[in-house]
């Protein structure tokens, strides 16, 4: 279950030490982490490989623990995963991983709103079934933080993906050019939902490309596109990434 009383950084920290130390056990995580000799983590260190366990970053034989593969931690692959999940056709829509993995989705994107202050009201209320406590909910939005999906404001959560997230993407993707609307539901919805329930481009995603803006990427205005133009004024509909600096020397080196 992903809904885990976690906060987040942690979760990283005990991946690359099962990464760096394949066939760890528990108790000697739980040896590692536990810095005074006062209360237990044991649970905090369980939440975390249930967690690792069902976003397929590490497997468990026999009691000891491996990572499935030698890769450093990426807040991208964390969004692919859970984008698998939320559309996976075997997935109970019920599920409590189906809600943690679509509640972004489900509150923020499709209904085109960046701030919510009381998510627990809207998880309840669409997903009838499955009734997710206010700790729960606090938990996700901690965990969502740590990854890059926004900020925690006050009581609420504001939905503005980090730029060093949508940076790690724009990186994968590598030269495009093109709509801007196309861009983001080719390149960025496959890993951070990113379409209204009425098929625009989410607000959240836009802001955050604004970031990247005269860095990794230009975004500009092309006449008589076909697609809906983006931004405070509607001002965008077209977007061109750049080559990194290295990928240019490397070129020339050739």
């Amino acid at each position: 279950m992903l809904f885990q009383m976690c906060y987040g950084p942690e979760i990283e920290s005990i991946y690359e030490t099962i990464r760096e130390q394949s066939g760890i056990k528990i108790n000697t995580l739980r040896e590692y982490y536990q810095y005074t000799e006062e209360g237990d983590i044991t649970s905090l260190i369980e939440g975390v490989i249930t967690i690792l366990l069902d976003l397929h970053f590490i497997r468990k034989e026999e009691g000891v623990l491996f990572a499935v593969e030698d890769k450093e931690w990426s807040n991208k692959e964390v969004f692919k995963r859970l984008s698998k999940i939320s559309l996976s056709q075997n997935e109970d829509e019920e599920s409590l991983n189906y809600i943690f993995s679509s509640l972004y989705n489900q509150v923020f994107v499709k209904q085109d709103k960046m701030f919510e202050t009381n998510i627990h009201y809207h998880v309840n209320k669409n997903f009838t079934k499955t009734m997710i406590g206010h700790e729960k909910i606090n938990a996700w939005k901690r965990m969502m933080e740590s990854w890059g999906l926004g900020r925690r404001v006050y009581t609420g959560f504001y939905a503005l993906p980090h730029i060093s997230l949508l940076q790690e993407i724009v990186e994968e993707v590598g030269e495009w050019e093109g709509a801007l609307h196309l861009f983001c539901e080719e390149k960025i919805h496959p890993v951070l939902p990113c379409i209204t329930s009425e098929g625009m481009i989410f607000r959240g995603a836009i802001f955050g490309l604004m970031g990247l803006q005269h860095k990794s990427l230009e975004i500009s205005y092309k006449q008589d596109l076909p697609f809906k133009s983006y931004g405070p004024n509607q001002e965008w509909n077209w977007i061109q990434l750049k080559k990194k600096q290295g990928d240019n020397d490397d070129t020339m080196s050739k």
